[in-house]
Formats: structure tokens, sequence, C-alpha cells
């Protein structure tokens, strides 16, 4: 099975077709997907894989973004650091039991979920072609508590 970029996520098995290498790669695109500087929030649900949540990190730091680790928890939790903080941007990693997968959800300023009509494509195009060039520093990482 392959990486599904659903109408509002991105979806994958664990080490069959989403790796910790494909998460860095979404976390890549996101960064330079996002219009703006500014730091970026990541949550994920208790059960989803750290290996994913650590590789959406540092492609997020890579690129020079700035990364506030919110921890586990949910997409309310989320909206909240996201408007404490007013992030640029958002990415939620949980785990979906039901379809057994992982999924990634990426959201823009003020949580505004990233769908397939608002950017979605843009970033499984970038995804997908590969070509980034990491930042001149590496963003930094900080913890939301």
């Amino acid at each position: 099975m392959s990486i599904i970029f659903s109408g509002f996520d991105i979806r994958g098995r664990i080490d069959d077709s989403l790796t910790p290498e494909y998460a860095w790669n979404v976390g890549k695109a996101f960064a330079d997907w996002l219009p703006e500087d500014g730091t970026v929030v990541v949550v994920n649900d208790p059960v989803a894989s750290q290996p994913i949540v650590h590789a959406v990190i540092e492609g997020l730091r890579l690129q020079g973004r700035d990364v506030l680790d919110g921890g586990q928890g949910d997409l309310e939790k989320l909206v909240q650091i996201n408007a404490a903080a007013k992030t640029a941007g958002g990415v939620l990693v949980a785990r979906d039991d039901l379809q057994n997968m992982e999924t990634i959800r990426l959201f823009q300023e003020n949580a505004i979920a990233i769908n397939s009509d608002n950017g979605l494509i843009e970033i499984a195009d970038l995804v997908e072609s590969g070509n980034f060039v990491p930042a001149a520093v590496k963003g930094e990482l900080t913890n939301a508590s």
C-alpha cells in the first residue's frame, strides 16, 4: 500500500509505506510550503509512532523552522497552543487503529486545516519532488510546557 494524500491528511502504514524518511520529507515540504516565517507546533496522540513524530520535527527544523513540541495531545491541544503561541502552522500525528495507519494532519496559521482545496496537493508535490535545500540555520526545538 502506498502513501495516501487524502482530501484532508496523509496516511500510511508504519515501515511499509510511511517510513521515517518519508515523514522527514513531509516536514521539510510543509516548512517550505508555509507562506511566512514562524514556529510550527507539533502534537501527537499517545499511540502515534514516535519515530514518525521525530522525523516530522527534524524535517521542519532542517528547513529552518522553529518547532514547538506540544507533546501528547489531540486537535484541541494543537488549537490551544496555536492560539496562545500564534504559530505559523501545526502538525498532528495520530494513529488510526481502525485502518492500522498513522495519520499526519497539517494546519496553517490560526489552526486552519490544510486539505486538498487549500494546499495539501502542493505539499504532496513538494514531497514527491524531494528537491529540498536545507536552511542555513537549523530551527530550534522547544517544549510547549
